[in-house]
């Protein structure tokens, strides 16, 4: 800690790539801090990267929380959010020009994912986080070294020891730790239900599902939501180490959501949409559950299509177009729906979440009028009505989708929610009493579509700047105030529709993934099967963490799902399919 204050005070003043001077590893009292990437520029974005390690002698945690794999992973959440909230009352922002002079964490939401800023594991702690190095207000951008001193004598261990120092936690500190380790614990014991089961979609009576606002994901204030309470015929009860829970379980095959509108339809879509990742304690969702496969899907005009095979949706296009190996460069509502079904079904997904205001309609039924004036000979969709039992009785996948306004998908529902004042009824022998059954038995069978096959030479990350005359090697980042969208070399990757990526360091790790593909292309020096190449780096970072993903700015990315790494690949105008 003095070499660090001592080689600090050496720079004060001098031009701030001085700064360089300070990566290295420098010893605190109870923590080591490194710093392992050093920011050229004052403000600059990636700031420094700052490493905080402490032994399992220094952390003081009760053991379970370091060497049970869920309380662990209950931990590293815990700790991130703690961090965060040391800085916001421990440390002063913006002690330098430009914007300099600050700490940071990742951006956090409210969903508990997989984060490289923290590891957790039986020999002790890691926690990396961001430090803007200060440069002089009206210095022409030298560094301050007394701003500095400041934030990594005082700052830095206040911080740590708020963070790291479980036997001085108050009270709510240690319930919110618990807390979070208990929401993890049940949600393995409920997801296990589900598999014994077969249920899709598990949401706990009581559960608060809207939120504040559509740019505001914390929950809506108890005394403006209503809780959620499941259909009597819905109900099932779930054992969880923390008691007993009760909540609608939604069997797997077709479940229609409907009701009249502003009634809480789409509200419980996005529940259950975001279900797939647990939530923080107090996010009122905490414990929706939904099958780790499930997917989103939404109609993406403009967007590129590479070689999928849209033909059990769309036989024909005019000119002769083909449709088994679809490509576009600016796909339709009806294309890019289709091709985002049969992109999703690829990946693994068994589970299709839809909502008719976020869909092509054409690709979801034809209704008996526009039939008498176009005949079916002259009709190439075929829309997602005629297809979705097949999809549930030939290949197992289950649909939701929330319709308001085409009735025709009642008739072929499994189950069919009626919501009324956010209130949750299941009205599937009303509906089939009032307009009948129809199982789809006499439709065509969905044939699934066959594995492909990518090129190599695929996503090349250099980026090449014609009016500089200049090429950088790598370039991949997210967007700033954009946290879907990705440059990744060449490629301007669109995201927007992705709806399950949370995060904008899930946006980011994404951009690492397809650079771990593009290496295992370049070593197999032949083309690979898209599948495998999604199961190996699956496998690679389950094993290894992210990083794996060999990121030169460690502490800054979120684990997204296959899913979401499938849809950013899809959507890379530069792809190359055999």
């Amino acid at each position: 800690m003095e070499r660090l204050i001592r080689t600090i005070r050496q720079l004060d003043r001098k031009p701030f790539g001085a700064v360089q001077r300070l990566r290295g590893t420098y010893c605190y009292p109870s923590f080591t801090l490194t710093f392992r990437h050093i920011q050229g520029s004052p403000g600059a974005h990636p700031a420094s990267i700052a490493e905080m390690a402490l032994e399992r002698e220094a952390c003081m945690f009760p053991d379970r929380f370091l060497d049970d794999p869920t309380a662990r992973r209950g931990l590293e959440d815990f700790l991130i959010r703690r961090f965060h909230r040391g800085i916001e009352t421990l440390s002063v922002p913006n002690r330098g020009s430009d914007g300099s002079g600050s700490l940071h964490t990742v951006d956090l939401s409210q969903i508990i994912v997989a984060r490289d800023a923290v590891e957790v594991t039986a020999a002790g702690i890691v926690l990396r986080f961001m430090v803007s190095f200060p440069s002089r207000v009206g210095g022409g951008g030298s560094f301050d070294a007394e701003q500095a001193v400041a934030m990594v004598d005082e700052e830095i261990p206040a911080i740590a020891r708020f963070t790291f120092a479980y036997e001085a936690y108050e009270a709510e500190a240690v319930r919110q730790l618990e807390a979070t380790v208990s929401v993890l614990e049940d949600r393995a014991a409920i997801a296990a239900a589900m598999r014994r089961h077969g249920w899709i979609v598990f949401v706990p009576d009581g559960a608060i599902l809207p939120r504040r606002s559509g740019v505001d994901p914390r929950p809506m204030a108890s005394d403006d939501a209503m809780p959620f309470a499941a259909p009597e015929t819905l109900r099932v009860s779930v054992d969880v180490p923390s008691g007993s829970l009760t909540g609608m379980a939604l069997p797997e095959g077709v479940t229609v959501i409907t009701g009249g509108g502003f009634h809480g339809k789409s509200t419980l879509l996005q529940a259950i949409t975001e279900g797939v990742y647990p939530h923080v304690p107090g996010d009122g969702r905490e414990r929706v559950v939904t099958r780790a496969d499930g997917v989103m899907l939404r109609s993406e005009e403009g967007r590129s299509v590479r070689r999928v095979d849209i033909h059990p949706f769309i036989r024909e296009l005019p000119g002769g177009r083909e449709t088994d190996r679809f490509s576009t460069d600016d796909a339709s509502g009806s294309t890019s729906q289709a091709a985002a079904i049969v992109e999703a079904i690829e990946a693994g997904s068994r589970l299709l979440l839809l909502d008719e205001d976020s869909c092509a309609t054409n690709l979801l039924v034809r209704d008996d009028l526009i039939a008498r004036i176009i005949p079916p000979e002259r009709e190439p969709i075929r829309p997602l009505y005629e297809t979705v039992r097949s999809l549930w009785h030939t290949h197992g996948i289950s649909t939701v989708l929330v319709a308001g306004g085409l009735g025709l998908f009642l008739r072929r529902a499994d189950t069919v929610l009626l919501l009324e004042a956010y209130r949750c009824r299941d009205v599937t022998e009303q509906v089939r009493e009032t307009i009948g059954w129809d199982d789809g038995s006499g439709a065509e069978s969905f044939a699934l579509p066959a594995p492909r096959r990518l090129l190599p030479g695929n996503f090349d990350p250099s980026f090449t700047n014609r009016r500089l005359a200049k090429i950088v090697p790598v370039r991949i980042k997210p967007l700033r105030q954009a946290r879907r969208k990705l440059e990744y070399g060449m490629d301007l990757v669109d995201l927007s529709d992705v709806v399950q990526l949370i995060e904008a360091p899930q946006t980011l790790a994404l951009g690492w993934m397809i650079h771990a593909m593009y290496r295992q292309l370049e070593a197999a020096d032949a083309s690979l099967s898209f599948v495998s190449l999604l199961d190996a780096l699956e496998a690679l970072i389950d094993r290894e963490g992210l990083a794996a993903l060999e990121h030169p700015y460690p502490g800054t990315l979120s684990r997204p799902r296959r899913y979401e790494l499938a849809s950013a690949v899809n959507r890379m105008r530069s792809l190359r399919v055999e």
